[in-house]
């Protein structure tokens, strides 16, 4: 009988360790709150004449806005947080380039171009949310519709 116990202690000992270390090792995951960014209706601008003696074509622009949520679960503190995006395609050809798109993150001074990556976050210990507003600059000769492209959200790594 105590041969038994023995053989079935080992067991319990060898399957239990890999179990805890699994449970110990750091891990990061960002997760959006939403599968998709949906921009409003435009907002239109007061219309102003491109230059004095131009043509008389308004300069006429408006934002798009939307909003979304990062949910970061984290057991360790992980590093910076970059987000970056892609052109949007329509499926009609039409382009909307990244520096068209800005994001305002509780960390950056107001809203930011996303012509480059932009730091939405910084480095940080534990579960936390980051609410994420973004800002489409658009004008009133563009094909509506669906406009595809990604937000990719990179952990940098700790200096």
């Amino acid at each position: 009988m105590k041969r038994v116990t023995k053989i079935w202690l080992v067991a319990v000992i060898l399957f239990t360790v890999p179990v805890i270390a699994q449970a110990d090792a750091p891990f990061v995951n960002i997760s959006p709150m939403s599968d998709s960014l949906k921009f409003g209706e435009p907002v239109f601008s007061e219309p102003s004449l491109i230059a004095p003696g131009a043509a008389l074509y308004p300069a006429v622009f408006a934002t798009s806005s939307a909003a979304l949520t990062l949910e970061v679960e984290s057991n360790c503190l992980h590093g910076p947080i970059m987000a970056s995006i892609t052109e949007l395609k329509h499926s009609r050809g039409k382009i909307i380039t990244p520096d068209r798109i800005s994001i305002k993150a509780p960390i950056t001074d107001g809203y930011v171009s996303m012509a480059k990556p932009v730091l939405i976050s910084n480095p940080e210990i534990g579960p936390h949310n980051i609410d994420l507003n973004f800002r489409l600059e658009v004008n009133p000769f563009e094909i509506a519709g669906r406009y595809e492209g990604n937000i990719t959200f990179t952990i940098m790594p700790l200096p």
